[in-house]
């Protein structure tokens, strides 16, 4: 059975205004892409926000990290956006999210319980289930999450070949497989297949890896830019 490819704007989307904000959705909102891809990562007064980079001087005037300063300090340097800021977006424009948590194990490990646990209330208060998935490389995060709400939806990045990948999904109660499509085989995706999983191979802003993505049968990719990957799909199906 032929599956449709399920495009998500990874982190929203490339463009002039800031990735991962609500201005930045806005522009992709009208693009027929199912969900977007956002990190999530926790300031110093505990308030999940919506940010990618460790490294705040990469990008910003400030210094240090996310969890370094508070929200206020940060919105008075640039536009960020909080984590139930986005899904209340997500949740009025009908956009479904995928939600990777950032996490540096030895710097954020007092985090991990606080961030995990503002995670779970915010999906269950807005009863954003069906249309979300939460994932990430810190399993034992994860796992938190699992365990504060089995409802909510959980992928793993899994950045090796597990001898049995299966098990490794069943274990963690998890729903979606991620990796580069590089680290993908066709028959690891049929397998993850053939037990309900799903397979996300990804990130795909070229015709070469969209071709690579197509032909492995993974189920969602994120782009950097949705718009050119639709429109490739489209040549496709219009030839």
């Amino acid at each position: 059975m032929e599956r449709k490819l399920v495009i998500g704007g990874h982190r929203g989307h490339k463009s002039e205004i800031r990735e991962n904000t609500i201005a930045n959705f806005e522009q992709i909102k009208k693009m027929d892409i199912s969900y977007i891809e956002i990190d999530v990562q926790l300031t110093k007064d505990e308030q999940a926000v919506i940010y990618h980079d460790f490294d705040l001087s990469l990008k910003t005037s400030l210094k240090g990290m996310i969890r370094d300063h508070t929200l206020q300090q940060l919105r008075q340097s640039f536009e960020i956006c909080t984590l139930e800021e986005a899904v209340v977006w997500c949740k009025e424009n009908k956009m479904g999210l995928a939600l990777e948590i950032k996490m540096q194990p030895y710097t954020m490990w007092e985090d991990r319980e606080i961030l995990a646990g503002i995670i779970a209330k915010t999906i269950y208060h807005y009863g954003f289930y069906s249309d979300c998935f939460v994932f990430g490389a810190d399993y034992g995060l994860l796992s938190m999450i699992k365990k504060l709400d089995p409802a909510v939806n959980i992928g793993l990045i899994v950045p090796f070949v597990p001898v049995d990948p299966v098990r490794l999904m069943k274990e963690m109660g998890a729903v979606v497989y991620l990796n580069y499509v590089e680290q993908l085989t066709p028959d690891l995706v049929e397998e993850l297949h053939e037990a309900g999983y799903l397979v996300d191979g990804s990130v795909i802003n070229t015709k070469e890896r969209l071709a690579i993505a197509q032909k492995l049968g993974v189920d969602l990719i994120e782009s950097d830019h949705p718009e050119l990957i639709l429109k490739l799909l489209e040549a496709e199906n219009a030839g």
